[in-house]
């Protein structure tokens, strides 16, 4: 069986005190199975980042963190996903603040990830990356000749087209999308708009929910992530 390689921005080890942090550590939860590999940002801010991943197990899964500089956790995380992609994708282009510098970061990161990452992945693995913090990562994880399937599930909402084009590089992160075997949303709304900006910025031919992209085929899906009712219940 296919191990599972969860990758996010943030993870948050098993060594840390207090509740975890943001909802997609509470949506994973179920699929923190034995032989699981969650990678992504360890949280910490350092001068010299090691090239390799840093690696914890615990509860027979393994977490691997890698570090950012000052100047990347403010090119990456600060200005580009949050300072631009946040609010556009939020419909909120009144908050949106786009620099190329901090995209250009955010591209470096996201290269620097997939590196770290491809020096652990086994050939079988399926790997499944979250949100948009790292919409380019299965196009770079490409180009390091990484063919395992890829799936990548965003937690927010998308925007049709007459709101992505305003972002100057909208058409190279749908290239990002589309290096991804499988694109999630929560809403078929949400998959609609991102099916309407392929087909206009990037030239496609749709299939009712999926097209052909660089001679790969990209599924779109609407598979939203829920939360534990129960147990929220009980707590309140």
């Amino acid at each position: 069986m296919a191990r599972l390689v969860i990758v996010s921005n943030r993870v948050p080890l098993p060594t840390e005190r207090g509740p975890r942090a943001g909802g997609l550590a509470v949506a994973l939860a179920d699929a923190l199975r034995p032989g699981t590999l969650w990678f992504g940002w360890s949280g910490k801010r350092v001068e010299t980042p090691a090239e390799t991943p840093e690696l914890v197990q615990a509860d027979g899964v393994t977490y691997a963190t890698v570090d950012m500089t000052e100047a990347e956790y403010r090119a990456f995380y600060v200005g580009f996903a949050n300072g631009a992609l946040w609010p556009l994708l939020h419909f909120r282009l009144g908050l949106m603040t786009y620099r190329r510098e901090d995209y250009r970061g955010y591209c470096a990161v996201n290269r620097r990830f997939a590196a770290a990452l491809a020096a652990v992945l086994q050939p079988d693995d399926l790997i499944w990356v979250h949100d948009y913090h790292l919409i380019p990562l299965a196009q770079e994880l490409r180009r390091l000749s990484v063919r395992n399937r890829i799936g990548f599930f965003l937690h927010i909402p998308f925007v049709p087209p007459v709101m992505l084009e305003v972002l100057p590089c909208a058409p190279e992160l749908l290239e990002g999308m589309a290096a991804y075997d499988v694109v999630g949303f929560h809403t078929d709304g949400y998959r609609r708009a991102f099916l309407q900006c392929a087909q206009q910025m990037l030239g496609v031919e749709l299939d009712r929910d999926s097209f052909v992209h660089n001679g790969s085929t990209v599924h779109a899906i609407v598979d939203p992530i829920g939360i534990d009712t129960e147990a929220f219940v009980k707590d309140a």
